[in-house]
């Protein structure tokens, strides 16, 4: 009867592993016994001890293929074992050994406990340091179909993963914390009424959307309003002269309508207005799928007067402007309101609760401050890092302390994403070494570090020793 199957020898680069693969039939067995993967000097070696028990048939020959591999893009075959019975051992001296000189073949003797132990080198390529070794069955020349049955065992020993050093950046003192509230009110008006109704159409919700975020911000005793702002808009329709009054009015009188809810000064609500939303009719355009879209968004973006491009819209398109009429003309009229308010300081105890529940609230340099209460690489430690990144998202430091973080969890993708906004400074060298270093690009890693030494910084020295255990 025919075997085939395959033994994996799981073995990482200058790691020994103990292992017993097995392939039984009947009574006996083929087994591994000890294996090796080493770097000597520029070579790799290979060593591999085999166990033999098994009694083969009169024409049977097992063919074990040694494999080096780090992934699907780097494998390399070496010289094959041969395990023959008597006449496949015969013919194998005949022809095989001929074309396959490396090759190491073992006569199997019935009944006898066999061993066999194949030694073998490869020059050193730089991708072999996380190499693994698989033993295949390849062939057999008994004729008869094999199976698919097979026990694997095998412990497996991982090398070390490089653990590179790296530099958080610590934040400026944000001397002010200034936040802002932005949102939307679409608020309905009848035709030329500046009056607000909060029972018309769906105002008292929208109106709501004001009230709750000032609210908000009121009950949090650790901040302070210092300032509001409303920005009103029209709808395209119609003639300028009249949106232009519309605007103004219908901003002054939700300004007023917010004031008599609460104790501002007139001075505390800014207001301002603009008479028709083409900027908003502009992206509402480039966002959807018209035959003539090309055609109506150049009338949308040239400098003709308001009114003139509305009459071009409305007698060459007329479908299209019965359609933005019906669906759009409603979302251009809106009133965006910001609400800015001061965030006083907090102390390292303090801001472990203000994180929990209204980060925002923070400081870039209060949340780095709070990390490092915390043990690196923690959930905690990470989880504050990356929520400083996503409040701000445009400040070069948070990125780069973020890339840091990303880099320590190895992932080198959005490590070098977050290190495009980071600052060119020698911390920001030495990440990038430290993502060369993890992706294999060891020459360039080697470069980045030396620069960050030079630059001053300790941990690039430490790097390099490490670089110099995987060269």
């Amino acid at each position: 009867m025919k075997t085939r199957g395959f033994f994996i020898i799981a073995l990482i680069l200058s790691l020994s592993i103990q292992a017993q693969t097995v392939v039984t039939k009947e009574q006996g067995s083929v087994r591994t016994t000890s294996s090796s993967l080493y770097k000597m000097g520029k070579e790799l070696v290979v060593s591999i001890s085999i166990d033999i028990t098994r009694d083969f048939s009169p024409n049977e020959s097992m063919v074990l293929v040694p494999v080096i591999t780090d992934s699907p893009e780097h494998q390399l075959e070496l010289p094959p074992i041969y395990i023959n019975s008597r006449k496949q051992h015969i013919i194998f001296q005949r022809e095989t050994s001929k074309k396959e000189k490396e090759a190491q073949a073992l006569q199997r003797k019935n009944g006898v406990r066999q061993t066999m132990h194949y030694l073998q080198s490869v020059p050193f390529e730089k991708w072999m340091n996380r190499a693994a070794l698989s033993l295949i069955e390849r062939s057999c020349g008994c004729g008869i179909p094999g199976t698919e049955d097979f026990t694997c065992i095998a412990r497996l020993h991982p090398q070390p993963m490089p653990a590179p050093q790296l530099a958080f950046l610590t934040p400026q003192i944000e001397k002010s914390k200034i936040r802002k509230e932005k949102g939307s009110a679409f608020i309905d008006f009848p035709v030329n009424v500046a009056v607000i109704n909060d029972k018309y159409s769906n105002n008292a919700a929208e109106l709501n959307k004001i009230i709750e975020t000032i609210n908000t911000i009121k009950k949090d005793s650790n901040v302070s309003i210092t300032h509001i702002s409303i920005h009103g808009y029209a709808s395209p329709d119609g003639p300028l002269r009249i949106n232009e009054r519309l605007s103004r009015e219908r901003t002054q009188a939700l300004k007023e309508y917010v004031s008599r809810l609460y104790t501002f000064e007139g001075k505390d609500i800014h207001t301002s207005y603009t008479p028709e939303d083409w900027e908003g009719f502009e992206a509402l355009l480039g966002d959807t799928v018209f035959q003539q879209k090309e055609a109506i968004m150049r009338i949308v973006t040239s400098d003709r007067h308001p009114d003139h491009k509305e009459k071009m819209i409305k007698s060459r398109f007329p479908a299209f402007y019965r359609f933005a009429s019906r669906h759009w003309f409603t979302l251009l009229r809106h009133s965006d309101y910001t609400v800015e308010y001061h965030v006083r300081p907090f102390t390292v105890e303090e801001s472990q609760k203000v994180f929990d529940t209204n980060p925002k609230n923070l400081s870039l340099e209060e949340m780095f401050r709070l990390a490092l209460t915390h043990s690196p690489g923690s959930k905690m430690y990470n989880r504050i890092f990356m929520t400083a990144v996503q409040l701000f998202p445009d400040n070069p430091t948070a990125n780069l302390n973020a890339a840091c973080i990303a880099l320590m969890q190895k992932d080198t993708k959005t490590a070098t994403a977050f290190l495009r906004k980071a600052p060119a400074v020698p911390e920001k060298t030495l990440a990038e070494g430290v993502a060369c270093f993890l992706q294999g690009d060891y020459e360039k890693a080697e470069t980045l570090f030396r620069q960050a030494k030079d630059a001053g910084l300790p941990q690039a020295d430490e790097n390099l020793k490490q670089i110099g255990e995987f060269k």
